[in-house]
């Protein structure tokens, strides 16, 4: 993998140290040996701070990208946590299926009713306080424990959209994060104040999708 060099005083110093005249300066393979061992103190130093992503706009893929992050991340033995607001009904995602079959390792909470979800339902969500209010007091303390190496919160824009959420509120997170949490946020209409504050942002962008010619969402890959 690539790893491009960091402008300023790390950068000055990588070159003054490959262009030196003396010792190994003209053997090249120790010039390429050093250049190794810079980039991986390079590499050290970034992964000690998490940065923040932000998954938009109206296509399909912000939550799967989010989970394909969060797979990548289990696979180097980070801890995951997914917070999802909205989705709450009564049939589980397979992303929550794959969970409890996991026992551990990946933990999804998922806070407030699903815009699809029955009366009952909104009902049965309401009484067992998960509520979104509930999902954002655990979603603030899971992002200020530098115990989590990735936190999702998922559909969070939709959040701050409907009101239940102050936008400055947000902005206030990510600032305020544990230095060492990355963070993910997922959602349609995010705006540019929030894309701001984040250091990736993607827009998915809807160009073609089946649910305009009656496909509905199917199992295993809507949901």
């Amino acid at each position: 993998m690539d790893m491009p060099m960091a402008d300023g005083p790390q950068r000055r110093q990588g070159m003054s140290v490959l262009g030196k005249k003396d010792g190994a300066a003209g053997n090249p393979s120790s010039q390429y040996e050093e250049h190794d061992r810079l980039a991986r103190v390079l590499w050290e130093q970034a992964r000690g701070q998490g940065l923040v992503h932000l998954y938009t706009g109206n296509g399909k893929g912000k939550t799967t990208a989010a989970l394909g992050l969060a797979l990548r991340a289990l696979g180097r033995d980070r801890k995951v946590v997914i917070i999802q607001f909205l989705k709450r009904t009564t049939v589980m995602t397979g992303e929550m299926v794959f969970a409890e079959k996991m026992g551990g390792p990946l933990k999804i909470r998922q806070f407030g009713a699903s815009r699809f979800a029955t009366r009952e339902e909104q009902k049965s969500v309401e009484e067992s306080g998960q509520t979104v209010e509930r999902g954002w007091e655990f979603a603030r303390e899971m992002a200020s424990s530098a115990e989590n190496d990735l936190v999702v919160l998922d559909e969070i824009t939709h959040v701050v959209k409907n009101g239940q959420i102050a936008l400055k509120d947000l902005i206030s997170l990510v600032k305020d994060k544990a230095r060492s949490v990355e963070l993910v946020l997922t959602g349609r209409y995010a705006p540019p104040e929030l894309q701001e504050v984040c250091d990736y942002v993607t827009e998915m962008r809807e160009i073609k999708h089946p649910y305009h010619n009656g496909v509905r969402a199917r199992e295993g890959t809507e949901f």
